[in-house]
């Protein structure tokens, strides 16, 4: 590996000299060898074996490929600077004849996301229409059905859209059971659940702000697991609500009536379903409304 340190420092002194070297050179330097570091693991193996005796013919060959994949990563225009700085595009989720329920997952680094209903006139087999932008990337989507659900994974194509904040807009057809759960490292999220069935609603990350609006149609499952939450949740007039906080600093407010010592527990005059809210972090700031 002393060749390719070697040739990073020649490379970055010529461009020096030339006055070629800018911040958009560093970067996108920095996104294919986020995007294609792989190849180094390979690069170390090829020069582990280069020491075996009967191999060592393997060395020529590992110093051409270091060479070509230094120069790969200086000179190769990375999604950043190819003009894609964010990719835009609907996508339209579609269920099978046995799913019984809908799993959605999302697994973006930043991101806005919106969920609402769906109130334009689809095919009764669409269970989402996603609007997307993400930076430098497409959303590449997985399936996995089994007799009791259809499982839809969505994620970049490419590392380089952590460079950026990603944008969401879910819409969501009330005729069908969710489970949604979403996973990032900052996300801001604003949920309208008010007429979808969303049984279980998950939301991981390390910084999250959540405005959501709890719905009435059926039970949820609620959980955010985060290192510091701020969030807003509203609680439908005829929803009972249980909701567990676990934080090292917290504030809960509310105008609404509870009972309960550790849950805080919402109650409703008339009411057919509870549904469960669990927050846990290390700071949180939160307010439950009606």
């Amino acid at each position: 590996m002393k060749i390719a340190l070697g040739l990073i420092f020649v490379l970055v002194g010529v461009l020096l000299i030339f006055g070629l070297f800018t911040g958009d050179t560093l970067l996108n330097a920095l996104v294919n060898l986020a995007n294609f570091w792989p190849i180094i693991l390979v690069l170390v193996g090829m020069s582990i074996l280069a020491s075996i005796r009967g191999l060592r013919w393997i060395r020529y060959l590992n110093t051409i490929l270091i060479v070509a994949f230094v120069l790969f990563v200086f000179f190769w225009p990375s999604p950043f600077l190819a003009g894609k700085k964010a990719v835009s595009d609907t996508v339209v989720l579609e269920s099978s004849d046995s799913a019984a329920s809908i799993e959605i997952q999302v697994d973006l680094a930043m991101s806005n996301i919106s969920l609402e209903p769906l109130r334009d006139e689809v095919a009764s087999s669409t269970v989402a229409v996603v609007d997307y932008a993400v930076r430098g990337s497409g959303l590449k989507i997985e399936q996995d059905i089994t007799q009791l659900s259809q499982r839809f994974i969505m994620k970049p194509e490419s590392n380089v859209s952590w460079l950026g904040t990603s944008t969401v807009v879910m819409k969501l057809n009330p005729a069908y059971d969710y489970v949604l759960k979403f996973n990032g490292a900052v996300m801001n999220c604003n949920f309208s659940l008010g007429e979808l069935r969303v049984d279980e609603l998950r939301i991981n990350g390390a910084i999250v702000k959540a405005i959501v609006s709890m719905s009435a149609a059926g039970f949820t499952n609620m959980k955010v697991n985060a290192a510091i939450i701020n969030s807003e949740i509203h609680i439908p007039e005829n929803i009972r609500a249980i909701l567990k906080t676990s934080a090292a600093i917290k504030n809960v407010k509310t105008d609404l009536p509870y009972t309960g010592n550790e849950e805080y527990v919402f109650e409703s005059v008339s009411f057919d379903f509870s549904s469960y809210i669990t927050l846990e972090s290390a700071i949180m700031n939160l307010k439950v409304l009606r």
